[in-house]
């Protein structure tokens, strides 16, 4: 590829696996100390060497790359809470139940059923003195989830807002049955490590002002919204105009979110590389009369990244958000001082400059799935560009549309397998018919959004606009429907998602340049893949036994190959079970079988007495292992231990949580294991198939 810069991407990887290397070493500050000082030495040193020697060094070489590798360890090893001397997670260990934390709301999410759910950043904490009775202060930092439980109120706090917070905060409950989505590592690559569940009796508003930039653009943001209310639009609309202009999606109903993604088009309902690149083509077409001026090409370059920042701050600087603006505003000061430079190469600075401002971007899904996507529009697009030259402008442009949605859908396939499990076949199709159109929605819609602050919209314009996302929300629907050409339930683990992306980069590297070199790396990638799927496919066969976690209900699973066999109790619909559909899909299970709860179990030699609320246990010539407390029994679990020779006792979520703690209790005294699937999870025995 032209004027690509082989030096730069191959520093940035380092970089990026320092990054890597630090998330998953540990390392004591003297020991990260120690290490940059002694790389940065080296660096020094052979950096002058080579300045002396007529041919390029060696050892040079080596240091820069073992520095930005360090440099990755530094970068990670600064943002880890636990470096952080004021980050609450060294306070919240030791408080008492009058101290207070002072905090500032710079987020909300999506409300769940029974709580609305904020993000906000410590500031300080308020710790009582008893002898004294006063309150002393510490400065804290570190950000926090804050659930509100519901009532017939909504408090509606707003980003900025600084209240006073109960001190005691928990951490975030980690997934009880296998396969589940893990909240907690999500909120932790977040910056998020605690959580607090409070009332609205138990928050103080605080009347400070807040000034920073992110709550005067959620006030803005909100502001444009109210605008926008005043005018005819339908909720369902006004929620996709909301979450395609401003970036605010919690207004999105599951079912519009569902046939977004099912038509391959839920990139289009994000704030993100998509609408900031087609609002860089927009704002540098408009703004090309700018160069005809004096130094025009570097106001013109100023003008429109002041203009993308303008946006990203309008549409409520997410993260999302600024990371799109961050990378495309490299790319348009690349584009109008007319570099000989590859996209590539300010594809690679943008990552770099992110990573250094927050290495936890790179386990966030978004941050993945954006770069991969331009990554193979730059890489692979021209060549499918180049397999058809069409005669015709319209068709040219059609073409270039397709070839850009199958080189994006490559990019990012293997990623969205393994998050979604799906894949949209007709995603060509939806992007064929709207992406022709959003620079239109987008132009259009920055434009409705201005004439409303300004209380100058008229209503036919409004009406005009309205009925443009209605007519996109009705297609999608109809491509949603198709749900022949919806593959769902893709069994698709981390291992098979690196070996694709080998692939991917080995067929990149073929296609620009056929030699042996990269024909062999090819080759090698596809028999690595090979291996990778038939190493998966020998892992998957496998038997188990899985006592999982459902609240007021028994859910019990064995699974011998890819035969699951449940055992419900009558409360429980399998199908309509979420966590059960995680499991069926992580473990190629396609075939389930429900049958009714019995009371013994015999798996692998190892027999399983399940005992519920009619406290049933003694049974002729058996002798369990393994004892199952399931609707809250009444018995004593003191002599049920002395009559059976038990080796593991569990209790899953059907029982009362009193009942739970004393059976626990019960248990430690006589030694033997107790498995809660409340706390601990869902109990799995593995073995061989049989």
């Amino acid at each position: 590829m032209r004027f690509l810069n082989v030096t730069l991407i191959k520093l940035c990887l380092v970089f990026l696996l320092g990054i890597l290397f630090g998330f998953y070493a540990e390392f004591s500050s003297g020991s990260i100390i120690v290490i940059f000082g002694s790389v940065l030495f080296f660096f020094i040193f052979t950096f002058i060497r080579a300045t002396k020697n007529v041919f390029q060094d060696f050892f040079f070489g080596i240091t820069a790359y073992l520095l930005f590798f360090a440099i990755g360890l530094v970068t990670v090893h600064l943002h880890e809470p636990k470096n952080q001397p004021n980050h609450y997670i060294h306070y919240s260990e030791n408080v008492n139940s009058e101290d207070i934390i002072k905090v500032t709301i710079t987020e909300r999410l999506k409300d769940g059923f029974y709580a609305e759910k904020y993000i906000a950043e410590a500031s300080e904490a308020y710790k009582n003195t008893s002898e004294e009775e006063t309150l002393t202060r510490k400065k804290l930092t570190g950000r926090i989830l804050i659930n509100i439980s519901k009532d017939l109120t909504e408090l509606n706090l707003k980003v900025g807002d600084k209240l006073l917070i109960p001190a005691a905060l928990e951490e975030i409950n980690q997934p009880l049955n296998p396969h589940q989505f893990n909240y907690r590592e999500y909120m932790k690559n977040l910056g998020v490590l605690r959580q607090t569940n409070i009332s609205k009796q138990q928050i103080e508003l605080l009347k400070d002002e807040n000034w920073h930039f992110k709550a005067i653009a959620e006030k803005w943001r909100n502001k444009s919204i109210s605008s926008l209310r005043t005018h005819s639009f339908q909720p369902e609309d006004m929620a996709i105009i909301q979450a395609l202009i401003l970036g605010n999606r919690r207004e999105i109903s599951a079912e519009t979110y569902e046939n977004y993604a099912a038509a391959g088009a839920v990139h289009i309902l994000a704030v993100s590389g998509l609408h900031v690149g087609i609002i860089l083509l927009i704002l540098n077409w408009l703004l090309r009369p700018v160069e005809f001026f004096p130094k025009g090409r570097y106001l013109k370059m100023a003008i429109i990244v002041l203009l993308l920042w303008a946006f990203a701050f309008i549409a409520g600087l997410s993260p999302s958000v600024i990371r799109a603006v961050t990378m495309f505003s490299f790319l348009a000061i690349g584009m109008q001082l007319k570099r000989k430079t590859s996209t590539i190469n300010t594809l690679f600075m943008s990552l770099l400059v992110l990573l250094l401002i927050n290495p936890y971007y790179i386990f966030q899904v978004g941050f993945q799935l954006s770069y991969l996507a331009v990554f193979a529009i730059v890489t692979i697009q021209p060549k499918l560009d180049n397999l058809y030259s069409p005669k015709y402008k319209i068709t040219d442009y059609f073409w270039k549309i397709l070839s850009v949605s199958i080189a994006a859908q490559i990019g990012v396939l293997p990623l969205s397998l393994y998050y979604f499990h799906q894949f949209p076949g007709l995603f060509f199709l939806t992007n064929l018919v709207l992406l022709p159109f959003i620079g239109f929605i987008l132009g259009v819609g920055i434009l409705i959004i201005f004439l409303a602050l300004i209380n100058a919209l008229p209503d036919f314009l409004a009406d005009f606009y309205g009925s443009c996302i209605a007519a996109m929300n009705s297609f999608v629907d109809v491509v949603a429907a198709q749900e022949a050409f919806v593959l769902t339930d893709i069994t698709f683990s981390a291992l098979i998602a690196v070996l694709a992306y080998l692939l991917i980069v080995a067929g990149i590297m073929l296609i620009h340049k056929m030699n042996f070199k990269n024909l062999s790396f090819f080759l090698f990638a596809v028999i690595f893949l090979q291996c990778g799927l038939l190493f998966e496919n020998y892992n998957y066969r496998q038997a188990e036994a899985v006592v999982f976690h459902k609240s007021r209900g028994t859910v019990l699973g064995f699974r011998n190959n890819e035969i699951l066999t449940l055992y419900t109790s009558e409360n429980i619909q399998p199908d309509k079970e979420l966590f059960l559909k995680n499991y069926e899909v992580a473990t190629k299970a396609n075939t389930v079988t429900s049958n009714e709860m019995q009371s013994i179990y015999n798996f692998s030699g190892k027999k399983l007495l399940v005992v519920d609320s009619a406290a049933v246990y003694k049974i002729p010539d058996f002798e369990p292992n393994i004892l199952l407390l399931t609707n809250s029994p009444k018995l004593n679990l003191d002599r049920l231990i002395t009559e059976l020779n038990l080796h593991q006792i569990i209790a899953d979520g059907s029982n009362y949580s009193s009942y739970v703690e004393k059976w626990k209790q019960t248990a430690e005294n006589k030694k033997i294991p107790f498995h809660y699937t409340g706390e601990k999870g869902a109990f799995i025995v593995s073995s061989k198939p049989e």
